[in-house]
């Protein structure tokens, strides 16, 4: 059932999207401004993103809401619901700006897309200052474009039908989900560049900031508007929500353990794990090795010997495993229950979320 509902959705969210984006351009007059709301729509509109953010919005939505009325309310929920995308989305051309990414699904990141934008109107004067200038031009672009995602989202949310007090509620918790991800971008920054070694502790709450609260705030804001009850129904799908989140954040670092290898970064939960179990040999060459300018092919591969000696990975998942669990123990908590479709398909996710990690 996940797979079938995950599909339909993401197709009828991408489509709604697209709407959007067509409203969007028809609204603003300036050419500058419609040229970079193309691009933008570019970089949002890429076939490999999951939506995962709005489907966990309209889930809680139709789990709560009485069944008689789904249909009154289906397509101005799928409205809604791409605010959140908005949000996810200014945290990734946020992350990726940090980073210095260069892709994203499959794709150039936003930053480096209006840095080659500008590169080939430049293309006949290719000395170092237009370079540095279409750098900056796109990091520029990226810094003002994920702002403007963030706004886009609060101003879906404020253009809804829903009553007044149900859309101030839920604006709330969007710029909740805001400051989260902020806070928590913030202090990563702040520990990676100061080369300081996150604790177990840290990274967990590291997680629950950047990617937990977005995924417990999608749901929320879903359960909200169909007027659900906050202490039985809201809450203890919130805390499912943030157990699947963080789940959902060391199973990431697991799939992404090569590449985060070749980086050198250390706050990654495979990393944090071995370090607490090496001995003294294993720490040394793992200290030589991530000190070093940059790694070979051997050196990828004695670190992730490290790991498997030291059980990083099969502990990294059953932690995870056993959030998962918690999470579905919360679910089991909801009463007033979720609609039997929404309560198999919120069970299912979760299940999903750690299958995603060991296939």
């Amino acid at each position: 059932m996940i797979e079938k509902v995950l599909n339909s959705e993401k197709e009828a969210i991408n489509n709604e999207l697209k709407r959007y984006y067509n409203q969007l351009i028809q609204r603003k007059e300036d050419i500058l401004f419609k040229d970079f709301i193309s691009e933008f729509k570019g970089f949002i509109l890429n076939k490999q993103a999951k939506r995962l953010h709005p489907i966990l919005l309209i889930q809680a939505f139709k789990g709560i809401i009485n069944p008689l009325y789904l249909q009154d309310e289906i397509k101005e929920i799928r409205k809604v619901a791409i605010s959140v995308e908005f949000l996810h989305n200014a945290h990734l051309i946020q992350d990726d700006l940090v980073d210095d990414d260069q892709n994203r699904r499959g794709a150039l990141t936003l930053h480096y897309q209006f840095k080659n934008e500008l590169e080939k109107i430049l293309k006949n004067n290719t000395n170092e200052l237009n370079s540095q200038v279409s750098k900056r031009y796109g990091t520029n672009m990226a810094l003002l474009g994920g702002t403007y995602s963030y706004l886009l989202g609060i101003d879906i949310l404020k253009s809804s039908t829903f009553a007044e007090k149900l859309k101030l509620l839920s604006i709330k918790e969007y710029t909740e989900a805001i400051d989260y991800v902020l806070k928590g971008q913030i202090i990563e920054e702040y520990l990676n560049s100061h080369n300081i070694t996150m604790t177990i502790e840290q990274y967990l709450s590291i997680a629950e900031m950047i990617r937990a609260r977005v995924f417990e705030r999608s749901a929320k804001i879903g359960a909200i508007l169909a007027k659900g009850n906050i202490h039985y129904q809201i809450e203890p799908l919130s805390e499912a929500m943030l157990k699947i989140g963080q789940a959902y954040a060391i199973i990431d670092d697991v799939l992404d353990i090569t590449d985060d290898i070749k980086g050198k970064k250390k706050n990654k939960f495979p990393y944090l794990l071995a370090l607490n179990n090496v001995n003294e040999h294993q720490g040394k060459l793992l200290n030589e090795i991530y000190n070093k300018p940059q790694l070979t092919e051997d050196d990828v591969a004695q670190v992730k010997n490290i790991f498997s000696e030291t059980n990083a990975i099969q502990i990294a998942m059953q932690f995870s495993k056993n959030l998962i669990n918690q999470a579905q123990k919360n679910l089991e908590q909801i009463y007033p229950d979720l609609n039997k479709e929404q309560k198999s398909f919120f069970n299912e996710f979760a299940d999903y979320i750690y299958k995603i990690g060991i296939q």
